[in-house]
């Protein structure tokens, strides 16, 4: 098989280290506990303020030029900023409503608050997803092609499976579901995928919104019988392709920006 030339190596490196950029000067920051946790895009401010200003809510305040989370126990301020996500759906803010939840967790992994997934995104908060490169003994990576119906990235490439970690729900429990409900791996196999990183990825999404997000990596060897088979309609078929025509997809922009990251880290570790 092709090798991975030392210029296609260069190019993946320096995806991976452009893979986290800083949020917008003009977005209006939010702080909570003296960190500053998200960003709001300049058009949702104005929105912002006036939901604080009819509700007059104890979880949200102004200060400056930035918005404060109040330090509230982690029920009663996911309460109120479940109140603040429904205020903005009904304002069309919230692009991608899923009625699910994620969980923000502070830098010893306590949960602070927990909200819809959607609206991590329009507030900048960071969010975790677990994504799993699936391959071969013969040097093949086998990649997903995202549906048309998909709210991000429709018709995409992707790794072998990926997906948002639910509130409540492990990182081994993510990797097992999404590994059943995008490529149907069955749980035995599943087991085996390794844990072997994690990539902190930012960067403006449209619509306009700062998806900041941990990816944690796993690395799985498939058997040479293995065809992966969608289970969730969120894949239309999938490809495996040699270590060398992957990094090609990669570089021409034909994956996801979070997979192209994951499946560069995984070659560079493999070449």
């Amino acid at each position: 098989m092709s090798p991975i030339s030392a210029t296609t190596k260069a190019a993946l490196e320096e995806l991976l280290e452009t893979a986290l950029r800083p949020a917008p000067a003009d977005w209006l920051g939010i702080r909570f506990r003296g960190q500053m946790i998200g960003y709001i895009q300049p058009d949702y401010i104005a929105s912002i303020k006036s939901y604080i200003d009819s509700t007059e809510t104890p979880a949200l305040a102004l200060f400056g030029e930035h918005l404060h989370l109040e330090n509230l126990t982690p029920y009663l301020l996911s309460q109120e900023l479940q109140d603040l996500a429904e205020f903005l759906k009904k304002q069309g803010l919230a692009p991608g409503w899923r009625d699910e939840s994620f969980s923000w967790l502070d830098d010893h992994g306590h949960e602070r608050f927990r909200m819809e997934r959607a609206i991590f995104r329009s507030l900048g908060f960071h969010s975790r997803a677990c994504h799993i490169n699936g391959y071969t003994a013969h040097q093949e990576m086998f990649l997903g092609m995202r549906s048309s119906n998909k709210a991000t990235d429709p018709n995409m490439l992707d790794n072998l499976a990926a997906g948002g970690i639910s509130a409540d729900e492990t990182l081994q429990q993510c990797v097992i579901r999404e590994l059943w409900e995008e490529a149907g791996v069955p749980t035995e196999i599943a087991r085996l995928a390794e844990p072997v990183g994690h990539i902190h990825v930012r960067r403006v999404v449209e619509p306009k919104g700062l998806h900041d997000e941990s990816l944690y990596t796993y690395d799985l060897l498939l058997p040479d019988d293995f065809s992966p088979k969608n289970n969730d309609g969120e894949v239309s078929g999938f490809i495996k392709v040699p270590y060398a025509q992957a990094a090609d997809l990669i570089l021409e922009g034909a994956l996801t920006p979070d997979a192209a990251a994951v499946a560069a880290d995984f070659l560079l570790r493999k070449s």
